[in-house]
C-alpha cells in the first residue's frame, strides 16, 4: 500500500510537471517579469499613508498598469535616487512617474506620455514683503529648491537662481518656508497648500508670486524594458485619456 501511495504521488507530480510545460509553450500566454515603479512623496499627487501609497497620480498610474495587464509594484524613494535607478542603463523593469521631460533626460528613459499638466509658480508667504513679477526678481531671494527636479536643473542651468537651499522633497521646503529659512519656493500651488495644511499650517497663507512653467507628468520606462510592455502601456493611457477615466480620477482630487 505505501508503495502504491509513493507511485500515485509520483504520477500526480509528473502530471502536473507536464501541464505547466504545456501552459509555458502555448503561443499567448505570457508569463511578464513585475515592473517595479518608482515615484517619490509630493502630496497630493504621490501619498504615503503608513505605508498606503496613493495620491492623483499614483492612482492614474495604477489604473494604467492594471488596464494594460502589466503586473507592477509601486515604491516610493527620494526623487533623485528614482531617476538614478530607472534611467540606469543596466536596469530593466523599472519605471518611474510624475517625470517631468526635457533635453537632459530625453535619451535616459523610454517615454510612455503625459498623463497630466501642473502649472508651476514661484510660490511665497502673505505679507512677506517678497515680489516676483519675473525672473529676473528670484536673484533678490533665498529660493528653496528640490534636488533632481526639472526645474531646478533648469532654473539654475538659465542663471535664474541666486541663492538657493536644496532639499529631497517639497514636504521639507513648505516647513522651511513657514519657518522662514527661504523665501520663496518653486512647485504647484495646489501640492503646496495640501503639503501645508498635512503639516499644520494655514494654507492661505501661502500666494502664487509669478507662475514660471507648465510641466507635464510622464510615465517612463527603463531604456532595457521590453517594447511589448512599452505598446501595451502607451496603448493602456491613451485609452483611459480617451475615456475619462485619468480625467475622473483628478477631479476625485479637486
Amino acid at each position: 500500500m505505501l508503495r502504491q501511495n509513493m507511485r500515485d504521488r509520483i504520477r500526480n507530480v509528473l502530471q502536473l510537471l507536464t501541464v505547466l510545460v504545456a501552459l509555458f509553450c502555448l503561443p499567448g500566454i505570457s508569463f511578464a517579469e513585475k515592473i517595479v515603479v518608482y515615484s517619490a512623496v509630493y502630496p497630493p499627487y504621490q501619498i504615503d499613508h503608513n505605508g498606503k501609497l496613493t495620491g492623483i497620480n499614483t492612482e492614474i498610474i495604477r489604473a494604467i498598469f492594471q488596464y494594460s495587464d502589466v503586473p507592477f509594484e509601486i515604491k516610493y524613494v527620494p526623487w533623485s535616487r528614482a531617476q538614478k535607478y530607472v534611467g540606469d542603463d543596466s536596469q530593466k523593469n523599472s519605471a518611474i512617474y510624475c517625470l517631468g521631460r526635457n533635453e537632459q533626460r530625453e535619451q535616459k528613459y523610454k517615454w510612455v506620455g503625459v498623463y497630466f499638466y501642473q502649472k508651476v509658480s514661484f510660490l511665497t508667504l502673505k505679507n512677506s514683503g517678497v515680489r516676483i513679477s519675473g525672473l529676473d526678481d528670484v536673484k533678490k531671494y533665498v529660493t528653496g529648491l528640490v534636488r533632481g527636479d526639472i526645474m531646478t536643473q533648469q532654473l539654475r542651468s538659465q542663471g535664474y537662481i541666486g541663492k538657493y537651499e536644496i532639499v529631497r522633497d517639497d514636504i521639507l521646503n513648505i516647513k522651511k518656508l513657514f519657518k522662514k529659512r527661504v523665501q520663496t519656493i518653486v512647485t504647484s500651488e495646489l501640492a503646496a497648500k495640501y503639503i501645508a495644511k498635512e503639516n499644520g499650517f494655514d494654507p492661505n497663507q501661502i500666494e502664487s508670486q509669478y507662475d514660471v512653467a507648465t510641466v507635464g507628468f510622464n510615465l517612463a520606462l527603463s531604456k532595457k524594458t521590453s517594447n511589448e510592455i512599452w505598446s501595451k502601456l502607451h496603448a493602456s493611457l491613451n485609452i483611459l485619456l480617451d475615456n475619462g477615466t485619468i480625467e475622473k480620477i483628478i477631479s476625485n482630487w479637486r
